[in-house]
């Protein structure tokens, strides 16, 4: 009988308050960040309905994907490569959003699909990430090692050497 990953978002409930605290900076940061500087708010009209309810999601996934960088367990530790999607992700939310300064990028129905493809690309690294700590915690619990290295990522955070 196969055996069933366990829910990764699951681990999201066992998170320390310290974690959750990050993850609400950092999703008003970015949410504050991509209204002002895409004009969403703005004296020349409102933006498009969906631009932001999509913000405010994407703000959210990214909170908790930089969250999920710090205070991890140890073998759990995040990785230069675990960067590369949020950051993809982050600017196509970017591109998407309603900007009154300058002519958008994408128009359209290209626009909704891309913000939709977005947030996907959001929730998949916030998957995988969670994904790959809840891995290295239940290995380090069993004691076994499937040994798979990355030889072409290094840490974000180094851990001291005892």
């Amino acid at each position: 009988m196969p055996q069933h990953e366990p829910a990764v978002f699951a681990d999201l409930l066992t998170w320390p308050v310290r974690r959750w605290l990050i993850a609400l900076g950092v999703a008003v940061a970015v949410f504050v960040g991509l209204v002002l500087t895409a004009g969403l708010v703005s004296v020349a009209g409102p933006a498009v309905w969906w631009t932001v309810p999509v913000t405010a999601v994407g703000s959210g996934l990214i909170g908790l994907i930089v969250s999920s960088y710090l205070g991890t367990p140890i073998g759990a530790d995040a990785t230069m490569c675990d960067t590369r999607w949020p950051i993809l992700g982050l600017i196509a939310l970017y591109l998407t959003t309603e900007a009154h300064s300058l002519e958008p990028v994408f128009s359209g129905l290209a626009r909704p699909a891309l913000a939709a493809a977005a947030v996907a690309l959001l929730v998949w690294a916030l998957h995988e990430r969670l994904g790959s700590e809840n891995k290295a915690m239940r290995e380090a619990a069993s004691g076994t090692a499937d040994g798979e290295v990355c030889t072409t990522c290094r840490p974000i955070f180094t851990r001291p050497t005892p």
